[in-house]
């Protein structure tokens, strides 16, 4: 059973995607990661409502993205005014572009959404043949170990008349973070689910691995630095041989 098409709405959307401040940092570290020149292909898988496909896109790239909300599709497609992005309502799972791509990215933690790892794998699988030969895959995660050090069982967000509410529970026997969502408006009030499967950073290589990347890199950060105990994003890159 899978629990995010109810999650990901326009409230979701209004809370959390459309927030984003590290966009211009990210663009540039994804240009460099990528080894990125202008009119490279990109692959966008999880592109969500393009907040960055669109910066990737107006920097020169030719973006493709992949989303399976096809409200955020609408919302991707009405914001790109211009620029050469393309987005696709799709399955990451089993969706690859027609064309193949200099880089691919899954960001901000659009992986793992399956408690069962070959599951999980297809994603990767998808990015890795959507590459050319050389390509880059850029992979954006949770630190695990940082999680686990840091970890908050309650957090509230509030955004315009939207409040958000996330209450969080490690199972520590499957290795799943647990979260149950509420969304309170003046007119209506939401509750959802959601399962992240949790991947150590030694794990992730070792999935980026068993699909065929090569010359792996983790990094703690857009801003390039290693990764570390004390930083909460693991970015994973890696390259179609």
């Amino acid at each position: 059973m899978t629990w995010w098409p109810e999650l990901y709405d326009d409230l979701l959307a209004d809370v959390l995607l459309e927030g984003t401040t590290d966009v211009d940092e990210t663009v540039r570290f994804l240009v460099e990661q990528l080894r990125l020149t202008p009119r490279a292909c990109v692959f966008d898988q999880c592109c969500g409502t393009g907040r960055l496909s669109i910066p990737l896109a107006r920097w020169g790239a030719q973006v493709i993205g992949v989303e399976q909300a096809a409200r955020y599709v609408e919302r991707a497609r009405a914001a790109a005014g211009d620029t050469d992005a393309r987005f696709d309502v799709g399955d990451a799972f089993e969706y690859v572009p027609d064309r193949a791509c200099h880089g691919a990215i899954n960001w901000w933690t659009s992986f793992g959404y399956l408690p069962d790892d070959d599951a999980n794998v297809r994603m990767l699988r998808r990015a890795f043949e959507a590459l050319a030969p050389g390509g880059r895959f850029a992979l954006d995660y949770p630190n695990v170990p940082n999680l686990y050090a840091t970890f908050r069982p309650h957090d509230i967000t509030r955004r315009g008349d939207i409040t958000m509410l996330r209450e969080s529970r490690l199972d520590l026997a499957r290795g799943l973070l647990l979260k149950h969502w509420t969304f309170i408006t003046d007119k209506q009030r939401s509750e959802r689910d959601s399962t992240l499967r949790l991947y150590t950073p030694d794990r992730l290589a070792e999935l980026f691995a068993s699909v065929g990347f090569v010359e792996l890199q983790l990094f703690g950060g857009v801003d390039g630095a290693p990764l570390s105990f004390d930083r909460p994003r693991c970015i994973i890159v890696g390259v179609r041989p």
